[in-house]
Parts: structure tokens; C-alpha cells; sequence
């Protein structure tokens, strides 16, 4: 007897999971709980994590060849060395939130132009327009997110932490407006 909230979308946690040299070829992530996994080498071809929470990942390495992506959150996550060629719905704003280096293969929908081993231009190529001519694509300048020169995650955590904290103060509670009578 199987669980009908398995079957929901967004139910799928893998957090913190070490799914290394895992074979995910086909797999369904959509809006799956993928942050900080291990998916480092591990085979995602086809595979669809549209909407994934993909936050601190390991993909380094990984086979993303037609995997569709989109609306996957992909802030810091490792994607050095990974194969996107064929990945469908990514945009140089995905990029520009993840790390990326040379041996990074992307889509034929996006250029990287490297400036130097930090620097680089994300340009998203467009199809011809009926008058032939190419829509001029976005640039994206990301200084200095390859190498982890970033704050701390732990940083980022006391941060959000802080943001819900405002957040619940701002809330007005529930039975606080009573009026005498």
C-alpha cells in the first residue's frame, strides 16, 4: 500500500544525502528537497528537476546532458566539470548563482567568454527573429563566485535566521487587537 503524499510534488527530500556515481538517468526531481546532496559523477541525463531546490549541491562532474531544469534553484551550487549540453531551461541568471569553471559544458543556448580564471561573460545566444536577425543576448557579469570567496554558509544561515525573525515580529498576533468592552 503505497502513501498518497509520496506522490505529491515538493515530498521528495534528499538532503544531505550522498548520492555520488548514483545512475538517476530518467529520474522525476520536480520540486524535490536536493540541498547540500553529494551528486558529485553522478548520472542525471534526462532527468527532470524542474523546480528542485538544488541549493549547495555537488554536481561537480555530473552527467546534466537533457536533464530540464527548469526554475531549479541552483545558488552555490558546485557545478564544475559538469556536462549541461542538451539541458533545457537554463539561463545565464541560474549561472551567475552557481560555480562554474572552464570544464563546465553548457548548452549551445549560452556562451561563457572568460576573462581570466575568475571573470567570465554568461551570454544567452536567441534564435533568429523572422527578419533574420539575432535578438541581443543578456550578459551576466559574475566577479569572483568561482573559488568560494563568498561568506560563510553558516553566515547565510544566521542570516535567513535573522530574516524569519523579523519576519514573525512583523506578523501581527492573533488575539492582541481586542477591544474592551
Amino acid at each position: 500500500m503505497t502513501n498518497e503524499n509520496t506522490r505529491k510534488p515538493g515530498n521528495s527530500k534528499y538532503s544531505q544525502q550522498d548520492l555520488r556515481k548514483a545512475d538517476l538517468k530518467g529520474q522525476d526531481f520536480y520540486m524535490a528537497d536536493l540541498r547540500m546532496v553529494n551528486l558529485s559523477e553522478a548520472n542525471l541525463s534526462d532527468a527532470n528537476l524542474s523546480e528542485a531546490d538544488l541549493r549547495e549541491a555537488n554536481l561537480q562532474n555530473a552527467n546534466l546532458t537533457g536533464a530540464n531544469l527548469d526554475g531549479s534553484f541552483l545558488r552555490d551550487a558546485n557545478l564544475r566539470g559538469a556536462d549541461l549540453s542538451l539541458a533545457t531551461n537554463i539561463s545565464c541568471v541560474d549561472i551567475e548563482s552557481a560555480y562554474i569553471d572552464k570544464e563546465t559544458k553548457f548548452p549551445a543556448s549560452i556562451r561563457i567568454k572568460w576573462k581570466s580564471d575568475r571573470k567570465y561573460v554568461c551570454i544567452e545566444i536567441h534564435d533568429r527573429n523572422k527578419k533574420g536577425r539575432r535578438e541581443t543576448g543578456r550578459r551576466v557579469k559574475d566577479k569572483g563566485r568561482l573559488f568560494g570567496n563568498r561568506r560563510e554558509s553558516c553566515d547565510r544561515r544566521d542570516e535567513i535566521d535573522r530574516r524569519e525573525i523579523q519576519a514573525k515580529k512583523k506578523k501581527p498576533q492573533k488575539g492582541t487587537n481586542k477591544s474592551k468592552t
